[in-house]
Protein backbone atom coordinates (compact mmCIF):
# COMPACT_ATOMS: atom_id res chain seq x y z
CA UNK A 1 0.00 0.00 0.00
CA UNK A 2 1.28 3.43 -0.96
CA UNK A 3 2.08 5.69 1.99
CA UNK A 4 0.12 8.93 2.24
CA UNK A 5 2.19 12.10 2.01
CA UNK A 6 0.58 14.35 4.60
CA UNK A 7 2.93 17.18 3.68
CA UNK A 8 0.65 17.55 0.61
CA UNK A 9 -2.53 17.80 2.70
CA UNK A 10 -4.52 20.73 1.32
CA UNK A 11 -6.32 21.27 4.63
CA UNK A 12 -3.13 21.41 6.70
CA UNK A 13 -1.33 23.67 4.25
CA UNK A 14 -4.35 25.96 3.80
CA UNK A 15 -4.69 26.38 7.57
CA UNK A 16 -0.98 27.10 8.01
CA UNK A 17 -1.08 29.65 5.20
CA UNK A 18 -4.29 31.23 6.54
CA UNK A 19 -2.77 31.61 10.02
CA UNK A 20 0.44 33.16 8.65
CA UNK A 21 -1.42 35.58 6.38
CA UNK A 22 -3.87 36.47 9.18
CA UNK A 23 -0.99 37.21 11.57
CA UNK A 24 0.59 39.52 8.99
CA UNK A 25 -2.61 41.44 8.25
CA UNK A 26 -3.52 41.54 11.98
CA UNK A 27 -0.12 43.07 12.81
CA UNK A 28 -0.85 45.96 10.45
CA UNK A 29 -4.52 46.30 11.45
CA UNK A 30 -3.54 46.57 15.15
CA UNK A 31 -1.85 49.87 14.29
CA UNK A 32 -5.35 51.36 14.04
CA UNK A 33 -6.90 49.34 16.86
CA UNK A 34 -8.67 46.57 14.99
CA UNK A 35 -8.15 43.06 13.69
CA UNK A 36 -7.93 41.97 10.08
CA UNK A 37 -11.29 40.25 10.53
CA UNK A 38 -12.89 43.48 11.72
CA UNK A 39 -11.34 45.26 8.75
CA UNK A 40 -13.01 42.75 6.41
CA UNK A 41 -16.37 43.30 8.09
CA UNK A 42 -16.05 47.09 7.81
CA UNK A 43 -15.05 46.88 4.14
CA UNK A 44 -18.07 44.69 3.36
CA UNK A 45 -20.46 46.94 5.26
CA UNK A 46 -19.15 49.96 3.37
CA UNK A 47 -19.39 48.16 0.03
CA UNK A 48 -22.88 46.76 0.70
CA UNK A 49 -24.43 49.45 2.90
CA UNK A 50 -27.72 48.27 4.34
CA UNK A 51 -26.65 44.62 4.08
CA UNK A 52 -28.43 42.21 6.42
CA UNK A 53 -26.77 39.88 8.90
CA UNK A 54 -27.43 36.78 6.78
CA UNK A 55 -26.20 38.38 3.55
CA UNK A 56 -23.10 39.76 5.26
CA UNK A 57 -22.28 36.38 6.82
CA UNK A 58 -22.61 34.74 3.41
CA UNK A 59 -20.43 37.34 1.66
CA UNK A 60 -17.72 36.92 4.31
CA UNK A 61 -18.06 33.11 4.51
CA UNK A 62 -18.45 33.56 8.25
CA UNK A 63 -20.64 31.79 10.77
CA UNK A 64 -23.59 34.01 11.64
CA UNK A 65 -22.87 33.92 15.38
CA UNK A 66 -19.22 34.89 14.82
CA UNK A 67 -20.32 37.77 12.61
CA UNK A 68 -22.88 38.98 15.18
CA UNK A 69 -20.16 39.04 17.88
CA UNK A 70 -17.80 40.97 15.60
CA UNK A 71 -20.43 43.48 14.57
CA UNK A 72 -21.54 43.99 18.19
CA UNK A 73 -17.96 44.92 19.09
CA UNK A 74 -17.78 47.31 16.14
CA UNK A 75 -21.07 48.87 17.26
CA UNK A 76 -19.76 49.33 20.82
CA UNK A 77 -16.72 51.10 19.36
CA UNK A 78 -19.07 53.40 17.43
CA UNK A 79 -17.86 52.18 14.02
CA UNK A 80 -21.04 50.50 12.80
CA UNK A 81 -24.74 51.27 13.28
CA UNK A 82 -27.53 48.77 12.88
CA UNK A 83 -31.26 48.94 12.51
CA UNK A 84 -33.89 46.23 12.42
CA UNK A 85 -35.11 45.05 9.05
CA UNK A 86 -38.84 45.45 8.51
CA UNK A 87 -39.56 41.82 9.35
CA UNK A 88 -37.91 42.44 12.74
CA UNK A 89 -35.91 39.21 12.62
CA UNK A 90 -32.69 40.62 11.24
CA UNK A 91 -30.61 43.77 11.19
CA UNK A 92 -29.00 45.80 8.47
CA UNK A 93 -25.74 47.65 8.88
CA UNK A 94 -23.99 50.82 7.84
CA UNK A 95 -20.73 52.48 8.78
CA UNK A 96 -20.82 55.46 11.09
CA UNK A 97 -18.71 58.51 10.21
CA UNK A 98 -16.17 57.26 12.79
CA UNK A 99 -16.14 53.84 11.09
CA UNK A 100 -15.66 55.38 7.66
CA UNK A 101 -12.79 57.52 8.97
CA UNK A 102 -11.09 54.52 10.60
CA UNK A 103 -11.49 52.48 7.43
CA UNK A 104 -9.92 55.29 5.39
CA UNK A 105 -6.96 55.23 7.80
CA UNK A 106 -6.72 51.42 7.61
CA UNK A 107 -6.85 51.02 3.81
CA UNK A 108 -3.21 52.10 3.28
CA UNK A 109 -2.19 49.44 5.83
CA UNK A 110 -4.19 46.84 3.90
CA UNK A 111 -2.45 48.00 0.72
CA UNK A 112 0.89 47.49 2.49
CA UNK A 113 -0.12 43.96 3.55
CA UNK A 114 -1.17 43.20 -0.03
CA UNK A 115 2.14 44.54 -1.36
CA UNK A 116 4.06 42.47 1.19
CA UNK A 117 2.32 39.27 0.08
CA UNK A 118 2.77 40.16 -3.57
CA UNK A 119 6.46 40.86 -2.95
CA UNK A 120 6.84 37.53 -1.17
CA UNK A 121 5.17 35.56 -3.99
CA UNK A 122 5.95 37.66 -7.05
CA UNK A 123 3.25 39.23 -9.22
CA UNK A 124 2.38 36.19 -11.33
CA UNK A 125 2.30 33.76 -8.40
CA UNK A 126 0.25 36.27 -6.38
CA UNK A 127 -2.46 36.34 -9.06
CA UNK A 128 -2.38 32.52 -9.40
CA UNK A 129 -2.71 32.21 -5.62
CA UNK A 130 -5.74 34.51 -5.57
CA UNK A 131 -7.32 32.51 -8.39
CA UNK A 132 -6.61 29.22 -6.60
CA UNK A 133 -8.01 30.53 -3.31
CA UNK A 134 -11.18 31.73 -5.01
CA UNK A 135 -11.66 28.32 -6.65
CA UNK A 136 -11.03 26.51 -3.36
CA UNK A 137 -13.61 28.71 -1.63
CA UNK A 138 -16.24 27.25 -3.98
CA UNK A 139 -15.78 23.66 -2.66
Amino acid sequence: MEEDDFSLCVLDNARKAARAVSRHYDKLARQVGMTAGQFSVLVSIRKYEGVTTAALAKRLSMERTTLVRNVALLERKGLVASQPVRDGRSKQYRLTPKGAELLDTAVPLWRQAQADVKGHLGSDEFLRAIDTLKRLSEL
